[in-house]
């Protein structure tokens, strides 16, 4: 039975998708940071009824689906329906969980991405920077956030810079996930620019994912979104939080391996 989520459903949710945390940490802090009334997210869940347990959860945030089961014996009809009746961007989700849907909706494009985890280290000297490199990398953050406004304009023009970005985040968005703690932005500023920059997004006490990491097509190969992911690293495992990112190009994934990521599967997403 397939039923939309409210405040009631919160302490069956969170114990389903902490099942495996960091494959739905984008469910978990949507609905952290949001709750399930709010106009941008809308969340339904699977329930088994023998045991009145969640098995399968989809949630929409503004255009953007995220899918997750750790099972296959789930109501994909049901779903399929659901999802035909919305207006969205993106589907996505653990590559083994949203496949079945690939048979039911028609999506124009698919994309495959490595999905992989960094833990507490027992050493973290190598998240240490020189000192002349700490200082090139700035942040921002919600208590300084209405000061670099202007930074956040550069940011979004470094986006839509990267071809590799389908569906760059926008002025607004950025705004609000860091005005809410959901994100924090670590980027090099050179020649009047931000030329290179990692952030965080779907923060949450224990976890935070590793977002947009990038530099300009003129500025690669000086080590800048290495010092960008040292230093966000180092802050957030402090922190004591676990961090996750995607990566589909090999070089990129050769930094993450030597920072201490470790694969844990395939994230797909599907677009109409």
């Amino acid at each position: 039975m397939i039923t939309k989520l409210s405040a009631q459903h919160f302490d069956k949710l969170m114990e389903f998708v902490r099942k495996e945390k960091e494959w739905n940490i984008f469910i978990i802090g949507d609905v952290l940071s949001y709750g399930f009334d709010s106009p941008v997210v809308q969340v339904w869940g699977e329930f088994d009824l023998k045991t009145d347990s969640i098995k399968a959860v989809l949630l929409q945030y503004r255009k953007d689906l995220i899918f997750y089961s750790d099972t296959l014996d789930y109501d994909i009809e049901g779903f399929s329906n659901i999802i035909l009746n919305l207006k969205f961007k993106t589907f996505s989700g653990k590559r083994s969980a949203i496949l079945p849907f690939a048979k039911k909706i028609k999506f124009s494009q698919k994309r495959e991405q490595s999905f992989s985890k960094l833990s507490q280290p027992q050493d973290f000297s190598s998240f240490n920077l020189k000192p002349e490199e700490e200082n090139m990398v700035k942040i921002i953050t919600k208590d300084n956030i209405e000061e670099n406004l202007d930074k956040i304009e550069m940011l979004v023009y470094l986006y839509q810079s990267i071809e590799e970005f389908l569906n760059p985040a926008t002025f607004d968005q950025i705004k609000q996930d860091v005005s809410l703690g959901r994100s924090r932005i670590y980027y090099i500023e050179e020649d009047g620019m931000i030329v290179s920059s990692a952030r965080t997004g779907a923060e949450i006490q224990d976890m935070a994912m590793v977002i947009s990491v990038c530099t300009m097509h003129e500025y690669r190969g000086k080590g800048y979104a290495t010092m960008c992911m040292k230093k966000l690293c180092s802050d957030l495992l402090s922190e004591g939080k676990s961090l996750c990112l995607f990566y589909e190009n090999p070089a990129a994934g050769r930094i993450y391996k030597k920072l201490g990521f470790e694969e844990l599967g395939k994230w797909v997403t599907f677009t109409v």
